[in-house]
């Protein structure tokens, strides 16, 4: 019979909503403590992110103090991690190390404990995390048997740890139990005593807090119908045997060396891919399992890696660039250390079950976490300058005064990418473009997988997307960004809405030149309008940033005879979805957000018509189907033939 190494992670986004929280509390971390306390069998490992774990002793002491007892009584062991829950393998080795040496402090601080455990964010791993890992003390990191199956390992092989090491430096590597993670506790306590039954060595369950009372239908399964205590009964009845991570260590050797790719849960490397790649990936599975070959998909079959979500999602690239550059800076002041590393929280750079970029308070609060950062490492307030921001080889172009700081994206079309308030650490140009989800493909076809002996896993339930909100999917085919450049010949509120009016021109989401001329931002590019035939056009935009106001102005001309119609399209983020009031006269367009009691003011030097609708995205999460408005989209519609020119002055200003 195999020993079970038990342990729970919980997290939550870095100052997450107070109620959310508060909520995992009572659901989740509180009652899986107060109910495992008594039971003295019962050991287990336990990771809390550092913010959380300092929410939790600030706001529930009680809880710390169940912890304590247990700890004092040898029965609970801490694991770290980085303080923040970054995922270790997108940062510099620096702040890997600021991030773990901050959460061991808080556990030896609290707990009286050194760690020697570390979870490993999202079980996202690369071997060049492991010379940090070790230089901060720890000894052994928990990843799923899906690395080892990937090295080419067998599950029969894998009951015990193995050794790894990169530069001569070793550490011990747990595998966690794929079978043991659907079993806990989503199938009766008998499955699991069955299983360890038929399993040898020692086993490892290392999964999220939150599957215990927070994920749909555990609260009621785990709580009210009594899964944990008859759990418990197994454990003090001796059916079930537990042991520390710290005991497993020194009673049992390794049981070899392993070297392991850069890998995820299998899951994670589905939703890392882009959707046309997720899409044959689910129908390379179903063809394999029709012909009896179903053993063969996780050990040969398998999706891409974590830092792919840089790739699939613009936004995300560019987010975790603005904070990687910051990083790279020698300021070492506590206020950038601090907000710094919040910023690298992983939640908002990817998605998967969960909302995480599409969620758009996370957003915001990565950006006022970066803006604080940055606002303590200037030592100018007002510049110009060209520099590649987004790692992507072109330079982009950088205005800052002492109110505002905009950034100007040369290769995506010459557009505004961020226009973030200093004072107010709020980013305008927050939004997330109306990605094409793999899941969207397969959102009628998925079918439940549990059955009556249990609930279904977060993984296993069905996808239930309304009619009234599929009707809301529309996708972009560029980013949603401002002074968005198209031209066409007929546009109304439905075909702007689903970007599928005729885009007759190559300007919206191409690469510029890119320059400056004094305090000017110039960009430029040769094109063409596409009708019958190519004609020849050329754009030259310019942006000029002085005090509040940012300057726009285009010149355009094109050996196409025919009457155009140019849209000028603008995306704006606001704190309160809902909160804003619209007014235009036809030259001027006033946005009044009424969250931050600000004015967006955009003057027009010739008239426009106006089209607008919110900007929605269909995306999954642990409770289905969810529609959230990222922001709104604004269309200035300009009327011309062959040649045009317009200034543009946007100003931002308190109402």
């Amino acid at each position: 019979m195999a020993k079970l190494l038990f342990g729970v992670h919980n997290h939550q986004p870095v100052e997450n909503f107070k109620h959310i929280v508060d909520e995992a509390v009572e659901k989740a971390y509180r009652p899986f403590i107060e109910t495992v306390y008594p039971v003295k069998k019962f050991k287990f490992a336990v990771h809390f992110s550092g913010w959380l774990l300092e929410y939790v002793a600030e706001n529930h002491p009680d809880v710390v103090e169940f912890l304590r007892s247990m700890a004092r009584e040898g029965r609970v062991e801490f694991f770290t991690a980085g303080y923040y829950e970054p995922v270790l393998v997108s940062l510099p080795s620096r702040w890997r190390r600021y991030q773990i040496e901050k959460l061991n402090n808080l556990i030896s601080e609290l707990f009286g404990q050194k760690p020697k455990g570390l979870w490993l964010t999202e079980r996202v791993w690369d071997d060049s995390v492991i010379c940090d890992i070790v230089d901060c003390g720890i000894e052994y990191v928990v990843v799923d048997d899906y690395h080892f199956i990937c090295a080419g390992f067998d599950r029969s092989q894998l009951g015990g740890y193995f050794l790894t090491e990169s530069e001569g430096k070793t550490l011990k590597v747990f595998p966690i139990d794929k079978k043991l993670r659907y079993l806990v506790p989503f199938k009766p306590p008998s499955d699991t005593v069955g299983y360890l039954q038929s399993a040898w060595g020692s086993r490892t369950l290392f999964d999220d807090g939150e599957k215990f009372g927070i994920w749909p239908g555990t609260y009621s399964w785990v709580y009210e119908k009594g899964w944990l205590k008859e759990f418990l009964s197994l454990v003090e009845s001796g059916e079930i045997e537990m042991e520390l991570f710290s005991e497993n260590v020194e009673r049992e050797k390794p049981l070899g060396i392993a070297y392991l790719p850069t890998a995820s849960y299998y899951e994670m490397g589905e939703w890392t891919l882009p959707p046309e790649r997720f899409k044959e990936l689910k129908e390379l599975e179903s063809f394999l399992k029709e012909r009896g070959l179903e053993p063969y998909i996780e050990k040969f079959v398998r999706g891409s890696i974590w830092k792919n979500f840089f790739v699939k999602y613009p936004e995300s690239n560019y987010m975790h660039k603005r904070m990687l550059t910051l990083s790279l800076k020698g300021e070492d002041s506590e206020c950038f250390r601090d907000n710094l590393a919040k910023a690298q929280c992983n939640d908002v750079f990817w998605h998967g079950i969960f909302g995480g970029i599409y969620l758009p308070n996370l957003r915001d609060n990565f950006w006022r976490f970066l803006l604080t950062a940055q606002e303590a490492s200037e030592r100018e307030k007002r510049y110009v300058r060209l520099e590649d921001v987004n790692f992507d080889g072109y330079r982009e172009g950088i205005l800052s005064s002492e109110t505002l700081f905009a950034v100007v994206l040369p290769k995506e079309g010459g557009i505004l990418g961020e226009l973030s308030l200093k004072k107010e650490k709020f980013n305008y140009q927050n939004l997330i473009s109306r990605h094409r989800e793999g899941y969207h493909y397969f959102m009628e076809a998925v079918k439940e997988k549990g059955s009556s002996r249990g609930i279904a896993t977060i993984h296993e339930r069905p996808l239930e997307i309304p009619e009234e909100i599929r009707k809301k999917l529309a996708f972009d085919w560029h980013l949603k960004g401002s002074f968005v450049s198209h031209f066409t010949d007929s546009v109304n509120d439905e075909t702007f809405f689903r970007e599928e009016f005729r885009e007759l021109s190559d300007f919206a989401n191409t690469p510029y030149s890119i320059s400056l001329e004094g305090e000017k931002i110039v960009l430029n590019r040769k094109g063409g309008i596409y009708a019958d035939r190519k004609f020849p056009a050329e754009l030259r935009k310019e942006f000029l940033l002085k005090g509040n106001t940012l300057s726009f102005s285009e010149h355009f001309k094109t050996g196409f005879g025919g009457e155009l119609l140019r849209i000028l399209e603008f995306n704006f983020h606001f704190l309160n979805p809902g909160g804003f009031k619209l007014n235009s006269d036809g030259k001027v367009l006033k946005i009044e957000d009424t969250g931050l009691r600000k004015v967006i003011k955009l003057t027009s030097s010739r008239p426009f018509t106006l089209l607008h609708y919110p900007v929605e995205t269909v995306s999954q999460s642990e409770k289905g189907a969810e529609l959230t408005v990222q922001g709104h989209c604004f269309g200035l519609v300009f009327t011309f033939k062959e040649s045009f020119s317009l200034t543009i002055d946007l100003e931002v200003k308190d109402v």
